[in-house]
């Protein structure tokens, strides 16, 4: 992997993860579904613009590929975010963050069982090391997955089964479609349902303020637009098991975002987490002394899957 593609990746993992601020601001005035309303409508739009300014007429995919992309965007956008947002509601911030270590080992055991890619010892050590050290920082914060919290955290799992299936399907799709048609399809078809979900809230409060809306305008473009556009290109450069062990930053990027604007005092659990979590991501995404981290099918990438330039 190249440090570039590195550095995407980190990327993406911050523009996801300034969510949580940002959307605490902005649903001070606005419903979660409603966020996700305009989220969908206006990223779709941004997408689809780009993509046939673009690529003109061959921004159209075929009939066979609109198929597969309104399943993509059933498990990588309608599924994803909508559990997640009601499953968040039901549950609690703490035990978000400690399900989110169900993307990667998910993201691993799917891509296994398609063939897709071959989880190698040096990789499944990487992610291991990585959920223990996530999950003693959670576990150490006294997480409640009881009684009281399980329909949320159901959600929240099916939602990280849901992103770890479209992280594994998608990069197909990517080997043979512009990076940027296919996630315009997918959030075009993505918006399309989410009148159905959205139907009962208001989609503009009477009450909205400036900052409020600053912060949904903020939550359109870092952890949408560029988060998954960034997505999109690393999975056509790195496996998906790789991409999907970078999102263990974003429980530490959490942390760190609470310790400096809320000034919350550091816990000694954050050192030894972040130890475990960069050494899992130092283990899946180096070569080892006698080949690659992960053994991969090999792949032809036509010019067309190359990022825009």
């Amino acid at each position: 992997m190249t440090p570039s593609t590195r550095w995407m990746l980190i990327g993406v993992q911050v523009c996801f993860g300034i969510f949580p601020w940002l959307g605490k601001v902005a649903m001070e005035a606005f419903e979660p579904r409603a966020v996700l309303f305009w989220r969908l409508w206006v990223s779709s739009a941004v997408f689809l613009l780009m993509a046939f300014q673009i690529y003109g007429r061959a921004a159209l995919p075929r009939s066979q590929d609109l198929f597969k992309l309104f399943g993509l965007s059933l498990l990588g956008v309608t599924v994803n975010q909508a559990f997640f947002i009601e499953g968040l509601a039901r549950s609690t911030a703490v035990n978000a963050g400690l399900i989110m270590v169900v993307i990667p080992v998910a993201t691993v055991g799917i891509s296994a069982l398609l063939g897709q890619e071959r989880a190698s010892g040096r990789q499944l050590c990487g992610i291991a090391l990585s959920v223990v050290g996530v999950s003693w920082l959670f576990l150490k914060r006294g997480a409640s997955l009881g009684i009281d919290t399980r329909s949320g955290d159901l959600l929240m799992v099916i939602n990280a089964i849901s992103y770890s299936a479209y992280l594994v399907l998608a990069r197909p799709m990517t080997a043979r479609l512009p990076q940027l048609v296919v996630i315009s399809w997918v959030f075009f078809f993505g918006a399309l349902l989410s009148p159905l979900i959205a139907w009962d809230v208001a989609w503009w409060p009477a009450d909205v303020g400036s900052e409020q809306l600053l912060a949904l305008v903020g939550v359109i473009i870092f952890p949408t637009i560029l988060a998954y556009l960034g997505t999109v290109v690393v999975l056509s450069r790195a496996g998906a098991n790789v991409t999907a062990s970078y999102v263990m930053l974003q429980p530490i990027l959490g942390v760190l975002l609470g310790v400096s604007l809320l000034h919350e005092r550091p816990e000694r659990s954050l050192l030894l987490t972040a130890a475990c979590v960069l050494g899992g991501l130092w283990f899946v995404s180096t070569k080892s002394k006698g080949g690659r981290a992960g053994a991969q099918r090999p792949e032809v990438s036509p010019s067309s899957s190359e990022p825009p330039k």
